[in-house]
């Protein structure tokens, strides 16, 4: 649950991470200000939801076929047939 959360909030940051750090080259290494003082808020945030979203269906598809993959078939005891795994 952990590593969801912290794959959200990483992708979510990640667009004003790059955004600070290309305005921090563009003015030559100057922390002079505030880095995001002119930012595009809305389009970070945009970027930063759909990343977010993009991650947590993949982590979530993945933990998905992980558990299909653990099912077994069905297995055969004294003749009677049970579904899912063995005893």
């Amino acid at each position: 649950m952990i590593r969801l959360l912290l794959a959200i909030i990483g992708m979510f940051l990640l667009p004003f991470l790059l955004y600070a750090a290309f305005v921090f080259v563009r003015r030559r290494g100057s922390f002079e200000g505030n880095l995001l003082e002119d930012a595009p808020i809305n389009w970070l945030s945009l970027a930063g939801t759909i990343l977010a979203v993009g991650v947590m269906a993949s982590l979530v598809s993945m933990d998905i076929i992980e558990y299909e993959n653990q099912q077994s078939e069905p297995t055969t005891s004294q003749g009677k047939s049970t579904p899912g795994r063995s005893p």
